[in-house]
């Protein structure tokens, strides 16, 4: 064997173990024919052998794989104060899967290259440099702590990965978070790109969150490129549940179940969060958290709230849970653009995904009709579809009724959504049709509608109006079409992001101009046909499939990235229940789910808080009446 020389590598198998047949082929196939390799009883044996080169010390057994050398000399000379550079080891990613080869392969292609510094080095796969050798000195105990004394560093090779014969030694330090980003990088090269979805949305009438939420787990399934758990409700529709457990790759979990399992490498709340408890749920389920900020419009608006106390307090929550993500979703620009001008969100974190559009139907190709379609008389009726939230702008869709009317149309509006708790436009409709009792005969307002009920509407309307004055997307124009059914909508706001303004057909907001397009699309075949070869364009590329493309590489962007600190996630407690709940608080731990549980059960919660306050007012009244004796 040549003597080694200065800036030469030389292999060294350290340990008095055997080395094995698999491991010694594997290293000689995988070691350049130039590159010595030699045993040393211990690592100041190894270095003394080896001068002056530098020494990579391998464990007896260790097995390496194509390209290691390289890339332990890369990491260890990356920088002039390296002094070591440790490969990975199946024990820091759960295991290697079979064949070996392949999977070192898959951390290479994958690896984030960040070569996080390290306390001490593994025990595996060590690159020694030389430089470092000559500076501490190779004799005396404690090597890798006098390098980190005399201001040298020890690195993660992180796109190298060993085979340790050994067992899997106890940790000494919790990672460093460019530590725990690289090896995560890697365990999701071996085991899979994993996210958490939080679904418990899927309860209820289906609304277009709802839609939007299966669309988007569907999608991201489809890729089957993720590992995907969704959290859903207790009671799910029926509907959902059926769509969610016919997806491959998919776990499915409840609140109380989801609590204390392992983190997925994102979790993801795609819509808007509306409670404090559920930041640090969610932070619990994932390395990485994403949320999905589908409009400001609650955020501006306190006419959707019992007090203005209670709107304040979801505008901090809104500022404190967008500044405690790693990534802000948007639906588009138009509403990302809204939260950088609140100061919400910085732009490095805000990305628009647009929604699909192209949904699968849930239910029979015919639907059913609702209850009372009977009453509908055959007439070709407006259909109005969705909640009666004031910025829904039902009243509107009245006025081009009566507009309509007075043109010689002879036609129903219906409408189809549930009502709100907070903010809903009922009380305007009835003091509209009050005030105009002719209309009474032409308007019916259906409620809350099913899926099956919602289709049978869109398959008989002759027309679809969207009077909504804002929308962080919207939906019901692309579903109209879908039906083959035109759709009257305002320019605006993210419609107009979406759809051409000139086929809108809404003049805001002039009732008769509007009800003479909506005449038009009514009764003249060319109209209609050219409002939806319009929705059509739009629509062609609005795919959940194209969604799902854009969400897997906003996740993996997000888990690759630096993790945002916690801190600004902190949300402000009252004093009352700081006094409850925070640290030292009176109420034990073991009754906080069991009240959140009695809490989300509206029917059970109501009469419980009844009788609290009630007995609070009565212990109340007791007190000042003993306080005056």
């Amino acid at each position: 064997m040549t003597a080694p020389r200065r800036g030469d590598v030389v292999v060294c198998i350290v340990g008095t173990a055997t080395q094995s047949a698999d491991a010694e082929d594997g290293l000689r196939s995988h070691t350049p024919a130039n590159v010595p390799v030699l045993t040393a009883a211990s690592e100041a044996e190894a270095f003394a052998a080896t001068m002056p080169a530098d020494v990579i010390l391998l464990a007896p057994g260790c097995v390496v794989a194509g390209g290691w050398l390289e890339s332990m000399r890369q990491a260890a000379n990356a920088s002039a104060t390296t002094a070591t550079a440790t490969a990975l080891t199946q024990h820091d990613l759960d295991g290697a899967p079979e064949p070996f080869d392949q999977a070192a392969a898959a951390v290479r292609a994958r690896s984030l290259h960040l070569r996080p510094r390290i306390d001490v080095p593994g025990s595996a796969c060590v690159y020694v440099r030389r430089s470092a050798i000559e500076l501490i000195g190779a004799e005396g105990p404690d090597f890798w702590a006098r390098c980190l004394a005399r201001g040298l560093t020890h690195v993660l090779a992180d796109d190298v990965l060993v085979l340790d014969p050994g067992a899997a030694p106890s940790r000494r330090h919790e990672p460093t978070p460019p530590e725990a980003r690289a090896t995560r990088a890697a365990r999701s090269a071996l085991h899979g790109f994993s996210a958490t979805i939080d679904a418990r949305i899927l309860a209820g009438p289906t609304t277009g969150t709802q839609v939007h939420v299966l669309e988007l787990i569907s999608g991201l399934a489809r890729t089957e490129q993720i590992n995907l758990r969704a959290i859903i409700p207790d009671h799910p529709s029926q509907d959902a549940l059926t769509r969610l457990r016919a997806l491959p790759r998919l776990e499915l979990l409840t609140y109380s179940e989801a609590a204390g399992i392992g983190r997925t490498d994102i979790v993801h709340r795609p819509f808007q969060l509306s409670n404090a408890g559920d930041l640090s749920f969610l932070e619990s389920l994932g390395e990485r958290l994403i949320l999905t900020q589908q409009d400001l419009i609650a955020f501006h608006n306190p006419a959707y709230f019992p007090t203005r106390a209670g709107w304040q307090e979801y505008r901090e929550l809104t500022r404190s849970a967008l500044a405690a993500a790693d990534r802000v979703l948007f639906f588009s620009a138009h509403a990302r653009d809204d939260a950088l001008s609140e100061d919400l969100v910085e732009e490095a974190h805000a990305e628009v995904v647009h929604l699909g559009v192209d949904h699968q139907e849930m239910v029979d190709s015919l639907g059913a009709p609702p209850a009372d379609a009977d009453t509908l008389g055959g007439r070709p009726f407006l259909l109005c579809i969705g909640t009666d939230f004031l910025h829904k702008n039902r009243i509107f869709a009245l006025r081009v009724l009566r507009a309509l009317i007075e043109l010689g149309a002879d036609t129903t509006l219906v409408f189809a959504g549930p009502t709100v708790q907070y903010g809903s436009s009922r009380s305007h409709e009835s003091a509209y049709l009050a005030a105009h009792p002719a209309l009474a005969g032409h308007v019916r307002d259906l409620g809350a509608v099913s899926e099956a009920e919602k289709h049978w509407l869109y398959r008989h309307a002759a027309l679809v109006v969207y009077p909504t004055v804002l929308e962080g997307f919207g939906l019901v124009p692309f579903e109209a079409a879908d039906h083959r059914v035109p759709c009257l909508w305002a320019p605006g706001s993210s419609l107009s992001e979406l759809l051409p303004d000139h086929a809108a057909g809404i003049v805001p907001w002039n009732a008769r101009q509007s009800a003479e397009h909506a005449r038009a699309l009514i009764g003249e075949e060319r109209a209609r046909e050219e409002n939806l070869s319009a929705i059509d364009m739009a629509a062609a590329g609005l795919t959940w499939d194209a969604t799902a493309a854009n969400l897997l590489a906003a996740y993996q962007a997000t888990a690759a990235a630096p993790a945002r600190p916690r801190t600004a996630a902190a949300v402000a407690l009252s004093e009352d229940a700081a006094r409850l709940v925070g640290p030292g608080g009176e109420l034990p731990a073991d009754v906080h789910r069991p009240l959140l549980a009695l809490a989300t059960h509206p029917s059970i919660a109501r009469p419980v808080y009844r009788a609290l306050r009630l007995g609070y007012r009565v212990s109340h009244a007791l007190g000042k009446r003993q306080r005056r004796r």
